[in-house]
């Protein structure tokens, strides 16, 4: 009989150390208030883990920790990663979160048309990485051969290659890694869309049809127009005319400016595409797909000028003279 009861009292024990609301388990009379962020390093014991926790503040008894890992049978699976664990959470609770790799995840947002440069300040104003390293991982990244060029005038090889979209980042992400993801989801997408078959049944480089499809993005401000517009400037490719759009100037410059000036328009670069017919030497953003079918599905019509209205839309021309009535009436406000 007093086996057995030792041998229960060692159960109620054990069972103890497991429940959130025992002493041994419970950290809330010693856990910092609010959160904390804790990285686990691959090779980390669960004895280096329990002690972490515990400089954090935020496990009372490491050696409550190490058993109720043990008791659940987790102890070996504590997965490494950058966690954001609230002050007062259980041995349990964080056992669990551990086990189940819930790691800290930032989001990050690439908007439609961003530059490299463009992306790589953003992402050193929301604190996940340094611009200088992310820029400098972008110079001559080219992982698919759609990307490389030879030509020098191409500040980066991985301009126009970063696809648009949100992501989920863990915590300390390196810029390379960052671009890689970046760029990878452009592949993936214009896999999954149909894209990169279409360009290829129609013997089209991916390399130019990004192209156009950045300067669809960047003069378009509704998606609806993307189409008429790519059908102008893939009209005056095929007859020999400059595509003049006041991106690429924009993107020569290193800067939005809200006016683009006729001294701006003599700049000599083979970017300006006032006075160079055909497409620049590269993307001049990251487009989205939507412009990228847009170049692919083009409207065919016969105009060959468009303007800009006060709201963002455009006027579509087909002769200069019209063209010139438009900007009149638009700076009239009719």
């Amino acid at each position: 009989m007093k086996f057995k009861s030792l041998a229960g009292l060692l159960l109620v024990g054990t069972l103890c150390v497991s429940l959130s609301g025992c002493s041994m388990g419970d950290n809330k009379d010693f856990a910092v208030k609010g959160s904390r962020i804790i990285e686990v390093k691959p090779g980390m014991t669960t004895s280096d883990i329990a002690n972490l926790l515990h400089e954090k503040q935020l496990v009372k008894n490491p050696s409550a920790f190490k058993m109720e890992a043990r008791f659940k049978g987790l102890a070996e699976k504590l997965q490494a990663g950058v966690y954001q664990i609230d002050g007062g959470l259980s041995n349990a609770q964080i056992v669990e979160v551990m086990a189940k790799g819930r790691v800290k995840l930032l989001h990050f947002t690439v908007p439609e048309g961003y530059t490299i440069k463009r992306t790589a300040k953003k992402l050193e104003a929301e604190g996940i990485g340094k611009a200088d390293k992310f820029i400098a991982a972008a110079k001559d990244y080219a992982p698919y051969d759609y990307m490389k060029t030879d030509n020098p005038e191409v500040k980066f090889k991985a301009e126009g290659f970063i696809y648009p979209a949100t992501y989920d980042l863990p915590i300390g992400i390196s810029e390379e890694k960052l671009l890689k993801l970046l760029v990878d989801q452009f592949d993936k997408t214009l896999n999954t869309s149909g894209a990169k078959k279409t360009i290829a049944e129609r013997n089209l480089k991916i390399r130019d049809v990004v192209n156009m499809a950045a300067m669809v993005e960047m003069e378009a401000v509704f998606a609806e127009e993307q189409p008429r517009i790519a059908g102008v400037f893939l009209k005056r490719v095929d007859i020999g005319m400059p595509i003049q759009s006041d991106t690429t100037i924009q993107y020569l410059l290193g800067e939005q400016k809200e006016i683009v000036t006729y001294a701006d328009l003599k700049i000599q670069s083979p970017y300006n595409t006032y006075i160079n017919a055909g497409l620049p030497p590269g993307p001049i953003a990251c487009p989205s797909i939507k412009a990228i079918k847009a170049v692919l599905n083009p409207e065919n019509t016969d105009y060959l000028y468009f303007v800009a209205e006060k709201d963002g839309h455009h006027r579509f021309s087909k002769t200069y003279a019209e063209h010139l009535k438009a900007i009149d009436d638009i700076e009239k406000g009719k």
